[in-house]
């Protein structure tokens, strides 16, 4: 498959839409598809980021005041409109990626510290307490943990695709002309492995490093055949356990045409590995310990909450009875389905965290917890590229084109569609006042007709709703 090197001593990925009968051809597209979307800048799965920020989710003039008094429901800060922001939440920190360098704060406005880069395309990847960027219009990648960067890579080719593991080693694919490499570091930056893959028709797709950090697994798709082979292969890191193994190759599953684009490791080890027909759970051994099968396309999946495989589906597969389209079902780390949401429409995007998943379906974004139950409902009138919870599922970090803001969803959906805060407040001080009046006060009920705001004038804010 490729010739080992030694050196020196980690979706929230959008799943192809497979649809067509010609699997080979799909292969091919699908490896142009998956160097393509790393080529143009995404946040990888986590993985899925610009100064005045008038518009973040308001496609009108104005977007929500930030209000002291509100107990921090919204706290906002600008960012340039080119700069392809992106972030990782640390629970309430975060970490902010621009094309200029990187910000960590544990205040909004106020950062802890920073490190200037310049790239064309930045993408980031985060597990735990660690992230990754990489310029997938360059060469460089860089590794942080929440004080600061740990070490800064100069690659072989333009990264193709990158991940990490809980204790920070990175496994990162880059490709040159036609030679494909995967290289495995540790915390410090150290090359333990590397692997240069030559074969024509063979491509890596994805890889991870296993949490304990023995072993490193890599996602292939070989087109060779009349039909396409999906493979997963894993292979051993350490010298010693390497050295009974043809290049440190100890397990391989493979599927005859099936294109598996995604992998990654759960909580207890399991790799998820996600293809288009099914899903599997490879043991630490290289066994395939369970099996998931798929009677819908993916439109989205992610693992960045390592307990759960989330997973939305769109349409149903030619010959299957499937599940409605938008619905998100969760699977846990031995293949059995916990959980399940209709969101009733295409699911345009899906970010998983620890306590619950946000569910896009165009401007529309739903809280929804692992246990499949609905906490909070927003429509948006203008674009987000990330809307992230932090240390509670109500509490998101929304990026957009010129801002960086926290909302507080329990409070932001308490507003009517076309409502500003400013009314929704008055509202509010106005329901009080009617508790508190004679239930027979034509004058108090006449002077509130008088006291309305009109809607005609109101703010041009989002919109939200509530479909508990």
């Amino acid at each position: 498959m490729g010739k080992r090197k030694t050196g020196r001593k980690k979706s929230g990925m959008k799943m192809p839409n497979i649809k067509i009968s010609n699997k080979t051809l799909t292969a091919i597209v699908c490896v142009l598809a998956v160097v393509c979307l790393f080529a143009g800048g995404v946040y990888i799965d986590t993985f899925h980021g610009n100064g005045m920020f008038k518009k973040l989710l308001s496609g009108g003039e104005q977007m929500l005041p930030s209000e002291a008094e509100t107990n921090a429901t919204m706290e906002s800060m600008a960012v340039d409109i080119s700069s392809k922001a992106t972030v990782a939440v640390f629970e309430n920190e975060f970490l902010l990626c621009t094309k200029d360098g990187v910000k960590y704060f544990a205040v909004m406005g106020d950062a802890k510290w920073s490190d200037t880069f310049n790239m064309t395309s930045p993408a980031m990847v985060q597990e735990g307490d660690y992230v990754a960027v990489g310029d997938m219009g360059g060469k460089t990648v860089r590794v942080y943990n929440r004080e600061g960067m740990l070490y800064d890579l100069q690659a072989e080719g333009s990264p193709v695709q990158f991940g990490l593991n809980e204790s920070g080693y990175l496994s990162l694919i880059t490709k040159n002309e036609d030679t494909y490499r995967i290289r495995i570091y540790n915390t410090k930056g150290t090359l333990l492995k590397e692997r240069v893959e030559e074969s024509a028709g063979v491509y890596p797709l994805c890889s991870d490093v296993s949490d304990d950090s023995r072993v490193f697994a890599v996602s292939y798709l070989d087109t060779t055949d009349i039909s396409p082979v999906g493979r997963v292969v894993l292979f051993y890191i350490d010298a010693e356990e390497s050295e009974n193994h043809t290049d440190s190759m100890f397990a391989a599953v493979e599927k005859t045409d099936e294109i598996i684009p995604v992998i990654g490791y759960m909580a207890d080890g399991v790799l998820a590995a996600i293809s288009d027909v099914n899903v599997y759970g490879i043991g630490s051994d290289g066994a395939e310990r369970w099996s998931y099968p798929l009677e819908n396309t993916v439109d989205q999946a992610t693992m960045q909450h390592k307990e759960y495989i989330v997973l939305a589906f769109g349409d149903s597969v030619a010959d299957k009875d499937g599940r409605e389209k938008g619905t998100v079902c969760w699977l846990d780390a031995g293949g059995k389905e916990k959980a399940s949401f209709e969101s009733g429409e295409s699911v345009t995007y899906l970010q998983s965290a620890k306590k619950g998943v946000v569910i896009g379906n165009d401007r529309k974004y739903t809280g929804v917890s692992h246990g499949g139950n609905e906490d909070w409902s927003y429509t948006a009138t203008g674009d987000l590229t990330d809307l992230i919870p932090m240390e509670k599922l109500n509490i998101v970090m929304t990026v957009g084109k010129e801002q960086v803001s926290i909302f507080d969803m329990h409070k932001a959906q308490s507003m009517e569609p076309g409502e500003s805060r400013a009314d929704a407040r008055r509202t509010e001080s106005e329901t009080k006042e009617e508790k508190q009046e004679p239930s027979g006060s034509d004058d108090n009920k006449e002077q509130k007709q008088v006291d309305a705001p009109d809607e005609g004038n109101a703010e041009n804010v989002p919109s939200t709703e509530n479909e508990e």
